[in-house]
């Protein structure tokens, strides 16, 4: 197979994943509706430096360790479980005149930005995901299978933050609607801080 056709196969698969609705995409969705585009847009950001950690882990191989290892395994899964859980009981708890009119700021660009990234880094199934992925489109016959590796998964990650983004403006739009009910506000949060445990919950009882 040509390198033309590889090339247009990985980016076609890249562009279908990034487009099907999963926990990155509720995620970034649900911030933009409580806080605005702007949040749904740092939110991306983040979440793609946390994919690119898990990219460069596949790269150089050492995601093998979470492959083989049950101990690292479990530890991340728990880890990213219960950050998912905490994340939802806040959005629950949360009340929207306080979040988002009163203290509109109160989570600014750093917190989002880390809470996405975290919300990644956490995730054992986007290690094991890459692992499995990546070497599908590395030339067998390369002499730099490290480089190619990489320059797919920043591929990967310019699709994914695009996709992300777009999402996250979309939704923040909408969220300025959403602003002027508090009833409204209120579902929403709930509904995303419910949608957050469900994901944490079947995280952590999920079988390896």
């Amino acid at each position: 197979m040509s390198p033309d056709i590889q090339w247009a196969l990985f980016l076609g698969a890249s562009l279908a994943l990034a487009l099907t609705p999963g926990p990155d995409m509720i995620y970034v969705v649900s911030r933009a509706l409580a806080q605005g585009p702007r949040a749904g847009l740092v939110s991306a950001a983040g979440l793609t430096l946390g994919l690119a950690a898990h990219i460069l882990l596949a790269a150089f191989g050492v995601s093998v360790l979470l492959r083989t290892s049950e101990t690292a395994f479990m530890v991340l899964k728990i880890a990213g479980a219960l950050y998912l859980l905490w994340i939802g009981i806040q959005l629950w708890r949360a009340d929207p005149r306080f979040d988002v009119q009163a203290a509109g700021d109160r989570a600014g660009a750093a917190t989002l930005f880390l809470q996405g990234s975290l919300s990644a880094l956490l995730n054992p199934k986007l290690a094991l995901f890459f692992l499995a992925f990546l070497p599908q489109f590395v030339p067998r016959t390369s002499s730099t299978p490290t480089a190619d590796a990489l320059a797919l998964g920043l591929a990967f990650a310019v699709i994914g933050i695009a996709v992300q983004a777009a999402a996250g403006l979309a939704a923040g739009v909408l969220s300025e609607r959403l602003r002027r009910s508090d009833r409204a506000l209120r579902a929403v949060f709930r509904t995303s801080g419910a949608v957050m445990i469900l994901l944490g919950l079947r995280l952590l009882f999920q079988p390896r």
